[in-house]
Parts: C-alpha cells; structure tokens; sequence
C-alpha cells in the first residue's frame, strides 16, 4: 500500500468517526433530556479520570429504557478506534441512576470522546450527553464544550458572589444513634454516587421516638421529604436511604420545573 492510499484510508477513517458522532449527537438535539436525561459525570482519581453514565426520569411514569455509552479514540496517526457498552434498563418515576462507569489515565495519549445516549422502546434518541479529552499539553484534560442556550440563560440569571465562589448545597447530618449515623452514611453514599448537584442543602435529623426508637426525618428547606421510625437493620437503613433520596431528587426536580415556568412567564 502506496503513501496515497494509506492518507486515503485514514481519510476515511476520520470521515466515519465524524459522520458516527454527528449521527449520535443528532441535528434534533435540542429535544433530548426533556423528559429523560443522561448525564456523564466525572470523577478524578489519583491518575484516572472515572466517568460515570447516568440516567434521569424528569417524569412520574416508570419507563423502560437502553443506554449506549461509547468510547471514541483517535491516535496521532488519527486511527479511530470505538468501545461501547449497551444495556436494556428499567427507571422508576422521578428515580436517577448510574448506568455504567469507565476509566481513562491521564497519561493516555489521542483525543478521547464520550458519548453518552439514551433510548426509548421505540429506538429514538432521548437524552444524551457528551465529554472531550485532549492530550494536547502532555496528559488528560477534558476540553470544556459551549454551555447549552439553557445553560447560559441559568448562569447569567445568577448574580456572581463577590469573592466568585459558589457553594453547593451540603448534606448536614444531626444524628444521635448508630443507626442514625449508618442512614447518613448510606445515603451520602448513594448522593455522592449519584453526582446530584444542588445549592440546597439537604438535613438528616435523628430525634428520640416511641420507647426505644429515635426517629429519623429528611429535609430540604424544611420541608420534609421522608421520615421513619429507626431500626439497626443494614437492608432496612440503606432501603431507607434509596427511598428518601428519590423523595429528594423528586423535591428538587419540581423546584427547577417550578424556576422553568416563572422564567417563561416573565
């Protein structure tokens, strides 16, 4: 094979790549993560960068549900290269859940490209989301993508602090029993886990109950979202936990559909 038809074959290559992305981010994109969104969070862990595929029911509807999450490399000799995982599954109303995680080195060398898209029962893109890395500079970076008109629109309707830090919201417990502090600790982790970004803060409060139980109640703006009466059980503390942080996540989806609607109108 002559010079010319190795330049060709690459060529081609890298035209395939493109059309492939081009078909999965979609000219109809701005009618994805209406209902149900994906979501790739990243994590930075000592020299990998994990990133994790999530999905969003913005509904109340239980819904069945496919993911393709892939992984597109392009070496200096811009050979592209694809790996993907793909599954069926089932998201409960109002319910986000992590669907897959991947890890990338920093030392890795090539542009990297994750592409994360959710599918109804019908096969039709509806949410997705997507994440660029570059080694231009020698390691891992991931290059920041144009923030949607959405985006924008939130971040100019936020005035900026003076010092220009913004706190999120914390999870602040206020516990006085073991079984208190073990339904913290689950349901840190399943928030965490999650990546679920709020400036509210969310308080889990532990108070003397009847006889021997305390009572645990879940709060957002002293509203409460979920309360029950306290048992040292693991499997009852962390089903606890899952279920007040759909409550939550519920709470904190209305909230944001609530600020959507007072946008428009005025």
């Amino acid at each position: 094979m002559n010079h010319l038809q190795t330049y060709i074959l690459k060529l081609k290559n890298y035209l395939l790549f493109a059309i492939m992305l081009f078909i999965s981010i979609g000219v109809n994109a701005q009618f994805y993560n209406k209902e149900y969104v994906g979501k790739i969070y990243v994590k930075n862990d000592s020299e990998f960068f994990t990133f994790a595929a999530t999905a969003e029911n913005l509904t109340l509807t239980d819904v069945n549900l496919k993911y393709d999450f892939s992984v597109y490399s392009t070496d200096e000799n811009n050979n592209v290269s694809r790996s993907n995982q793909s599954d069926l599954f089932f998201l409960r109303g109002s319910e986000k859940k992590v669907l897959s995680t991947v890890t990338v080195n920093y030392n890795e060398e090539g542009k990297i490209i994750l592409v994360l898209t959710i599918y109804n029962s019908d096969d039709n893109p509806v949410g997705q989301d997507r994440i660029e890395l570059s080694s231009e500079n020698g390691y891992q970076e991931i290059v920041k993508d144009k923030l949607s008109p959405k985006e924008e629109a939130a971040n100019q309707d936020q005035a900026a602090p003076q010092d220009g830090y913004i706190m999120d919201g914390l999870v602040i417990e206020n516990t006085l029993t073991k079984s208190g502090r073990d339904f913290y600790k689950y349901f840190y982790s399943e928030y965490y886990n999650l990546g679920i970004q709020t400036k509210k803060n969310i308080v889990i409060e532990e108070v003397p109950g009847r006889m021997r139980t305390t009572r645990i109640s879940v709060k957002i703006d002293d509203q409460l979202l979920w309360q029950f009466f306290s048992q040292p059980k693991k499997s009852f503390l962390q089903s606890m936990a899952v279920t007040a942080l759909d409550r939550c996540i519920k709470y904190l989806q209305q909230l944001e559909k609530q600020k959507d609607n007072t946008l428009i109108q005025y």
